[in-house]
């Protein structure tokens, strides 16, 4: 049976040369940590009102599971936190109160989309691996396990994932398997009495960071009482072919038709609206009607649409823009409510996480920052000096960056895109503020 090392130190250099990969290591008392409970808490109420806001069709696969004594709970509205909870605190009061000695497990996937501020340390902590391995091309996941359950509900598994585990609340303790212990051809189980003897664990404390490369065996245990809580973040390392990103570029350019009912409403293809049952396809004598229904014909026009080389090239340009200023954690959290900007404001950005800008042919341009992309037109050298500034981390009055760029020209013919004009800069401006890209001083 290996024995787990353990180390107390935490830095990324001797991280990757003795562990990544390779076997795992916990990590006692480092601070080094990227979360925090009361982020981890925000982040949980926003993710259960953005569940509330999806459909609940078996096909949508929400972010959100619930079980009570390993049920899964289709309803789960009440046992989500609210932001009326207060905190996690408040959340496991009113657990206790609605659940008594009932165990329960919280799980939540993609926990990054839902709270800025846990997303964006997420992000600073991980650039540092990034730098030393290469950032993962589709993401990794981040995925919050809160409860009292005894075990974690899928029982013993093998993750395409390499991992990390940081300890919150209580007390927790994952089981290891270097082979998988069983001959049965399942891939999980949940009676796993009979192999605890080829296992090891690792018992984790708030502030403890745990490690398991993808090709261990584990599962989580509880390992004492009351209520335990951990973020584990994976990155995908096995199992995920390229053709996975070709899927989510695929899907990116349909406007993703997973999304929110309100949020569809406002894509292109909400447009193909005929209805799906086709009258006259067949005659009187059985022959088929070699006209396309019209359902399809409008389908195959938004697609043609949408997949034109020149806009399906930008779509791929600014996908990936996206994806290198998310920090390997897509989705990234949804933007606040846009303020107007006055002359007077002073802007600044973060000079470790700048505003990527890129050409996009002659007269058009890219320019990305905190997983959002914006598409605009004309301003020559005077947009490359605009985002050099920008970029620079001085604090500057929007006065000064609008002053280059002309009053006001022709509006352009689409009103997602960006003219380099006074009145377009300062809009842009707006946005990057509603990203959180740049702070506002007066």
């Amino acid at each position: 049976m290996p024995a787990l090392e353990i180390a107390t130190r935490f830095d990324w250099d001797t991280f990757v040369k003795r562990y990544w990969n390779q076997r795992p290591v916990l990590f006692k008392g480092t601070q080094a940590s990227p979360f925090t409970v009361e982020d981890v808490f925000d982040a949980a109420a926003g993710a259960t009102q953005r569940y509330l806001s999806r459909s609940y069709a078996p096909t949508s696969r929400p972010d959100v599971t619930f079980t009570i004594d390993r049920l899964r709970q289709l309803r789960a509205r009440p046992w989500l936190p609210q932001a009326s909870d207060g905190s996690l605190d408040g959340y496991d009061a009113r657990m206790a109160s609605q659940l008594g000695d009932r165990r329960y497990a919280l799980i939540i996937a993609t926990l990054h989309a839902s709270g800025f501020r846990l997303w964006s340390r997420q992000r600073a902590f991980f650039s540092g691996l990034w730098q030393r391995v290469g950032m993962p091309v589709t993401g990794g996941i981040t995925t919050l396990f809160h409860g009292t359950y005894e075990h974690s509900p899928v029982g013993v598994h093998l993750d395409r994932f390499t991992t990390f585990l940081f300890a919150l609340r209580g007390r927790k303790r994952m089981r290891f398997w270097r082979k998988r212990p069983w001959r049965e051809d399942v891939s999980t189980i949940l009676d796993y009495q009979p192999y605890l003897a080829s296992s090891f664990v690792a018992e984790v404390e708030p502030g403890d960071i745990l490690y398991w490369p993808s090709t261990y065996y584990h599962v989580g245990e509880s390992a004492g009482a009351g209520v335990a809580s951990s973020v584990n973040v994976g990155i995908p390392i096995t199992e995920h072919r390229t053709i996975y990103s070709v899927d989510d570029l695929l899907r990116g350019m349909l406007d993703e038709t997973s999304l929110a009912d309100q949020e569809w409403k406002q894509t292109r293809l909400a447009s193909v609206s005929a209805p799906p049952l086709a009258r006259g396809v067949l005659t009187q004598d059985g022959v088929l009607d070699t006209t396309l229904p019209k359902a399809l014909t409008e389908a195959v026009r938004a697609f043609r649409d949408v997949s034109h080389p020149k806009e399906a090239q930008r779509h791929l340009q600014a996908t990936w823009l996206k994806r290198l200023t998310s920090g390997g954690f897509e989705p990234v959290p949804p933007p606040t409510r846009a303020r107007r900007l006055n002359d007077a404001h002073r802007v600044r950005l973060d000079p470790n996480f700048p505003v990527v800008f890129e050409r996009d042919g002659a007269t058009s341009w890219l320019c990305s920052a905190n997983g959002h992309a914006l598409h605009g037109v004309g301003g020559g050298r005077t947009i490359e000096i605009f985002f050099r500034k920008l970029n620079s981390g001085a604090e500057l009055r929007v006065e000064e960056l609008l002053r280059p760029f002309k009053p006001r020209r022709a509006a352009t013919h689409d009103s997602d895109v960006i003219a380099a004009t006074r009145d377009g800069m300062r809009g842009l401006l707006q946005k990057l503020h509603s990203f959180r890209v740049i702070t506002l001083s007066t």
